[in-house]
């Protein structure tokens, strides 16, 4: 029971901070990006095939509802595994997941391949609000998970509909975290998400077996590093254009 309210928790968490964050902030990126671009390209179509210059309530939802709702719900349950390993980093633990986040999945959001990048406004700039996504995102869901687990062990109304909804994103946070994981690198390349899959269990055991630390902490640093090879090797096909 205590399992699976600090995972629902944390899932609900990242679904609100994936909504502001990689909804609604990230909409406000796509514009900053899209006005630095100047008036030239206006009405350019984005990879995604969006019109620069349009802000609609369907373009908006769709953002909030597919990235915005898809990252939280993955970024939650990632929480709740790697949460106990921050603690000793607090008050800096949401800024080190965020930085962790952006280390380990950044390539996911930095793709050489999307020449958006460089088409519109200053790579630099958007390769850098981009990676301030992960950093807010961080933040944001470890501070929405420590006030929604302290309103939960409380007796107020509010707290028993926060622990309702946190046991209802459970099922949705298991299945969308499946997929992503299957999907981030493609099927012709499943190492990355057997070593995300591998890290998070070992982690986990340790905890519950209360084996040495170290053990634990490796298996997450082995698969961050392994992602942060990636972004990294990303970024000077990025800023190629400059």
């Amino acid at each position: 029971m205590a399992v699976a309210r600090h995972v629902g928790t944390a899932t609900l968490a990242g679904v609100l901070s994936g909504i502001v964050v990689g909804g609604l902030v990230g909409r406000v990126v796509m514009r900053i990006a899209g006005f630095a671009a100047g008036p030239g390209l206006v009405g350019s179509l984005t990879a995604n095939g969006n019109r620069v210059g349009d802000i609609t309530v369907a373009g908006t939802a769709s953002i909030v509802l597919f990235v915005g709702l898809g990252s939280g719900l993955i970024g939650g349950v990632l929480y709740a595994v790697v949460e106990p390993w921050l603690r000793r980093l607090r008050p800096w633990h949401g800024l080190a997941y965020g930085a962790g986040l952006l280390a380990a999945f950044g390539f996911s959001v930095l793709d050489p391949s999307n020449l958006d990048f460089r088409r519109f406004g200053s790579a630099p700039l958007n390769v850098a609000m981009f990676a301030g996504l992960f950093l807010l995102f961080g933040v944001g869901i470890a501070w929405l998970f420590d006030r929604l687990r302290a309103a939960i062990a409380g007796p107020t109304t509010l707290g028993r509909a926060a622990e309702v909804l946190a046991f209802l994103a459970l099922i949705p946070g298991a299945i969308v975290t499946v997929l992503l994981l299957l999907s981030v690198t493609g099927l012709g390349e499943p190492l990355f998400p057997i070593l995300v899959v591998t890290a998070l269990l070992t982690a986990t055991v340790v905890l519950w077996r209360r084996l040495p630390s170290p053990i634990g902490y490796a298996a997450l640093i082995a698969a961050m590093l392994f992602g942060v090879a990636r972004t990294v090797s990303a970024l000077p096909g990025i800023l190629a254009g400059l």
